[in-house]
């Protein structure tokens, strides 16, 4: 590396603009957003240093060769006897080091970082310039199933790293709509899937309507609408994520604009359970099967329907099985039609619960309903919003010969129902 004298200044604005791809590595991922902040080509007395911090007084030289030549080692040690003249701790990281064990020179900077910090130093104490801003997940997130939790993870963890909020960017409105011109059943309505959103550590939740004018943005006008409104400090994405335009914005590309301003992007592999690829679609076939427990793995929780109470025909109270009936939303899948194990929660309480999802072919219904007898409850329920649980299916419905048969199976289930959750 040159000396540096007063002539050569602007030598180290330019040197930022040219980083080779293992240096681009450490920059971006790890020390650009590292909490004792570095900068990157410092002028320091008479050298410009690598990477500097000024609040540890340490120095990270980097070896460019890729290997430690004789020439090469003597000019390095001259100029970190320099810099250690000037007070500062130096460490050397070579570029093969970083292409091979990422983690491990990060672990090792951390160990040196700790042990030349003053004792009052914080090393973990949020940055005040990312109180306000947020760093986000992005997807759709129906289910909010494992895959889609291995992305909020990370964007939890990134948002630590920064002191910010982390967050979801969403859309109202599945994109296939206007895409593909397809509407697939989904998972959860909104209010189910931002409440799951919250209970997996969001801070933020930003829904877009997914309409023409969002749908034909340019990829990078999308990428700076997150950044100027919505005060975007990094993202994170799964490897398949596409945006903008004829999705003409994908996770590389994500990746390089995130790059070119100094942001950090994560991009989440696919994430499998066995051979099975963990995916919206296919979870969605576990529900329409009746599956709840392989489904429940697939989703890391169990699968959820919200509703508000509306009045029935009261057929259920005068078996002696007084049910609540809820009303599918629009565009929700259906479970197959039978009967579930359930749990309800009502103002914070959670009970068990015999569910019904179908038409009622025994009372001649034609309306698909959900309908939930609440087992050791006993209260007015109409206009109450209730959350189900689905833990397990027990039986198709079927059309009985009396209503009589029919209570009796009903209190079959309940019992069935109890045992379930009696089990150790």
């Amino acid at each position: 590396m040159k000396r540096y004298n007063k002539s050569n200044i602007p030598r180290a604005k330019e040197l930022r603009k040219n980083m080779t791809p293992w240096e681009r590595k450490l920059w971006y991922e790890y020390l650009r957003y590292y909490p004792a902040r570095f900068q990157r080509q410092k002028a320091l007395g008479n050298y410009i240093a690598d990477f500097y911090c000024a609040k540890a007084k340490l120095v990270i030289e980097l070896d460019g060769g890729g290997h430690y030549q004789d020439d090469q080692m003597r000019a390095d040690a001259y100029r970190t006897e320099g810099l250690k003249n000037l007070g500062l701790c130096v460490i050397r990281v070579c570029n093969l080091d970083i292409d091979r064990n990422f983690r491990g020179v990060c672990e090792w900077i951390d160990t040196q970082v700790q042990k030349s910090l003053p004792q009052s130093a914080s090393l973990t104490a949020p940055s005040s310039e990312g109180a306000n801003r947020c760093v986000y997940a992005l997807g759709f997130f129906d289910g909010v199933h494992l895959g889609h939790q291995a992305l909020l993870t990370a964007c939890r963890r990134m948002a630590k790293e920064l002191g910010c909020k982390s967050g979801v960017v969403t859309f109202i409105g599945h994109p296939d709509t206007l895409v593909a011109g397809i509407t697939p059943p989904l998972i959860n309505t909104p209010a189910d899937r931002a409440r799951l959103l919250r209970q997996f550590g969001m801070d933020t939740i930003v829904e877009l309507p997914f309409d023409k004018q969002l749908m034909e943005m340019p990829y990078l006008s999308f990428f700076k609408l997150l950044l100027t409104k919505y005060g975007a400090a990094g993202f994170v994405c799964g490897h398949d994520f596409r945006f903008g335009n004829r999705g003409e914005g994908n996770a590389e590309k994500l990746l390089a604009a995130c790059a070119e301003r100094g942001l950090p992007c994560t991009i989440v592999p696919e994430q499998k359970i066995g051979d099975v690829t963990v995916s919206s679609t296919y979870i969605r076939s576990l529900l329409e099967q009746g599956d709840m427990d392989t489904a429940a793995q697939f989703l890391g929780h169990r699968h959820i329907l919200t509703g508000t109470v509306v009045p029935g025909r009261h057929l259920g109270r005068s078996l002696g099985t007084p049910t609540a009936n809820l009303v599918l939303p629009n565009g929700v899948l259906v479970p197959k039609f039978g009967v579930y194990i359930c749990r309800c929660t009502i103002d914070g309480i959670s009970y068990p619960a015999v569910t019904n999802v179908g038409t009622r072919p025994t009372v001649a219904g034609t309306n698909v309903t959900v309908e939930p007898w609440i087992l050791d409850f006993d209260g007015d329920l109409y206009g109450q919003e209730l959350t189900l649980e689905f833990y397990k299916f027990l039986r198709p419905e079927r059309k009985f010969p009396s209503l009589a048969e029919l209570r009796e199976e009903i209190q079959k289930n309940a019992l069935q129902t109890r045992k379930y959750f009696e089990k150790p």
